[in-house]
């Protein structure tokens, strides 16, 4: 009788521990959707735009933008940081002595799938935390240089555009930095979404 009130309170421990699990995983796999329908918004809309001057007002509204897609980043490292805390810790013999691998965990596959795939999402988050820091300067040097840029061009220059301004070539870079981030965001997603396919127990996904 008594072995078998340890038995459902195991599994009681068990439960609560996955859920909560499951969770972070699903919270951090929801913001890294998010960050990259951003990303992917912000170059549809400089698309739209001629390199010239028009752009400015974008790459000030871009400016808010990549500031809430660093928080978003920084919120599902967070996450992915306390999933893996919840599985060393819940999947412990004792909670008080969590395991000390990821590897401990493989008598749960579901686990230990997720948990190397939130590893590779880790890795790509902070790739794409640093491409968007990198557009976030030169949008804003492009800011500052067609302030101070009193002349700028008189639109028949036939030399290309970052050549015929600085600030122009300050969004150019910021552009391509945009790229870069949107490409490591579509990993980053793809690996967010195969972990929180394994979680709730669908590692082929």
């Amino acid at each position: 009788m008594e072995m078998e009130k340890e038995k459902e309170k195991a599994t009681e421990v068990e439960s609560t521990w996955k859920a909560l699990f499951q969770r972070r995983v699903v919270m951090a796999d929801t913001r890294c959707h998010a960050i990259h329908g951003l990303l992917l918004g912000m170059l549809d809309a400089m698309a739209e735009r001629e390199w010239s001057r028009d752009l400015v007002p974008c790459a000030e509204g871009a400016q808010r933008a990549l500031a809430s897609a660093t928080t978003d980043l920084g919120l599902a490292l967070v996450s992915m940081g306390a999933a893996r805390h919840l599985a060393l810790r819940g999947g412990a013999p004792c909670p008080s002595a969590p395991l000390e691998s990821v590897d401990d965990l493989a008598w749960d596959p579901d686990v230990w799938c997720a948990l190397e795939r939130l590893e590779k999402a880790a890795d790509l988050a902070t790739g794409v935390h640093d491409r968007v820091e990198c557009a976030r300067g030169h949008l804003r040097a492009a800011a500052v240089l067609v302030a101070l840029d009193e002349g700028g061009s008189d639109g028949d220059d036939d030399s290309a555009p970052w050549e015929q301004s600085p600030f122009l070539s300050e969004q150019l870079n910021g552009a391509m930095e945009l790229r870069e981030a949107l490409s490591k965001a579509v990993d980053l997603v793809a690996a967010t979404a195969a972990a929180r396919y394994a979680a709730f127990g669908f590692p082929g996904k």
